[in-house]
């Protein structure tokens, strides 16, 4: 039938009778028995659950188990990422996330942002590319942050240096063009230099004219006669 049949406690009776132009006996091509299940489990925030998916698009990540709930049923949740459980009707939010060696490529992506509750982030060992977004500062409830193994340039933001001093781990090794200070920009440098060089040339030059035009009004003689 093309409506799914319920059955009682006492189960179900099929019957196959072939039609009257049949010369086969009636045969079963498909058949598929389930039972719906409801989880008293509140289901993952839905936040987190649009973050992760934007994040699944972005990097193209092709887990088998990243389908359906991130965080439920608890013991089938989403391979690399941990989620925190309160109580039935808390839902669940995910405090970890570790993309290490996923082949990533690509910018950090700004979804990340959204997992308000995130506690640890590893993003180590892949190909990300750019600098490391100043957004990573905000988000005051990660412990750890480790970027290490990419191709990151840039200057990392002084608010997130600044957040090691509140015990955050934040793990740079191996981004050879990323520099680890905001002083440090190569972009600031080459504009700092000849904007200091014109400076002082053209400070030169007017000492210069300034030495000449002295110099000039004191050798020039007078042509008033002195009175007698």
């Amino acid at each position: 039938t093309e409506e799914p049949m319920k059955c009682d406690s006492e189960g179900c009776r099929l019957e196959l009778v072939k039609t009257p132009k049949s010369t086969l006996p009636p045969l079963i091509n498909a058949l598929e028995a389930y039972t719906v299940i409801e989880f008293p489990q509140s289901e993952t925030s839905l936040s987190d659950v649009d973050a992760m998916k934007n994040i699944k698009v972005t990097y193209r990540v092709s887990k088998i188990s990243w389908q359906g709930d991130p965080c439920l049923p608890r013991d089938w949740s989403w391979e690399n990422l941990d989620c925190t459980y309160v109580d039935l009707a808390t839902p669940p939010r995910i405090n970890s996330l570790n993309l290490s060696n996923s082949g990533l490529t690509g910018s950090i992506a700004p979804a990340l942002q959204n997992l308000t509750q995130l506690q640890k982030l590893d993003l180590s060992n892949n190909n990300l590319t750019g600098p490391v977004p100043s957004f990573l500062a905000s988000m005051k409830t990660l412990s750890l942050i480790n970027l290490s193994g990419n191709n990151l340039n840039g200057s990392v933001p002084q608010a997130l240096l600044d957040r090691q001093k509140e015990g955050l781990v934040l793990e740079l090794e191996g981004n050879p063009d990323l520099c680890k200070s905001s002083l440090c920009n190569p972009k600031e440098k080459k504009f700092l230099l000849p904007a200091i060089a014109s400076a002082a040339s053209l400070l030169v030059v007017v000492v210069i004219v300034a030495l000449i035009f002295v110099y000039r009004k004191k050798k020039v003689p007078s042509d008033i006669p002195a009175p007698p």
